[in-house]
């Protein structure tokens, strides 16, 4: 396969070849974009990407274990420059969705894909604002009396502090974490440790 420079590089992480071929033909004629690579699985990511240099990731969350899915980009080991994307054609929960930069589905055309592609947003220093952007540890305590069913009246009351502090926490939370649900920001804390199953029972 001959790489042209000036397009920008995608590496297809997808197991179903189906799927994978389809994507492929889409972006044939794709202005602005280009294929170099495809794999089934993500043993093979990193040497993919040192060989093609990928300005694209597009991948299937649904290949990576349940325990992985947290912080997909460090556990695959994606530099900040290249954009993840993912290719969704199955149900996945809101919280893994949040770590994409875009997300493709089987439904869109290729008008669609070339949009959503054409609007990723990606810095070199995306991993330094990742890590600005974690939750403080009053931010934590929030969260954890949001997912245990606490109201804001309850949590103000508890960390004496105003209603609208409260809010205001819970919109940081948000904006942070990506997840408006709090079943969604239930299992994001969870996973994080922030509360144990316990709580929620």
């Amino acid at each position: 396969m001959q790489v042209d420079r000036a397009k920008k590089r995608i590496l297809l992480i997808e197991p179903s070849l189906m799927v994978s071929k389809g994507f492929a033909s889409l972006l044939d004629d794709a202005i602005g974009y280009q294929l170099v690579a495809t794999s089934s699985n993500v043993s093979r990511i990193q040497e993919l990407i040192v060989s093609n240099r990928p300005d694209i990731v597009v991948f299937n969350p649904s290949i990576m274990s349940f325990q992985h899915r947290t912080s997909i980009r460090s556990f695959m080991n994606i530099p900040s420059e290249v954009a993840l994307v993912a290719l969704v054609y199955t149900f996945v929960d809101e919280w893994i969705m949040a770590q994409f930069d875009a997300v493709l589905t089987v439904n869109d055309d290729q008008t669609q894909i070339v949009n959503k592609l054409n609007g990723i947003k990606v810095t070199a220093n995306s991993s330094d604002k990742a890590e600005n952007e974690e939750l403080s540890e009053r931010e934590n305590e929030i969260l954890g009396c949001v997912v245990k069913g606490m109201t804001n009246k309850e949590i103000a009351e508890k960390h004496f502090i105003s209603i609208h502090t409260v809010i205001t926490h819970r919109k940081n939370i948000v904006r942070k974490t990506g997840i408006k649900s709090v079943s969604g920001l239930t299992v994001y804390a969870l996973l994080n440790n922030l509360i144990t199953y316990e709580d929620i029972e």
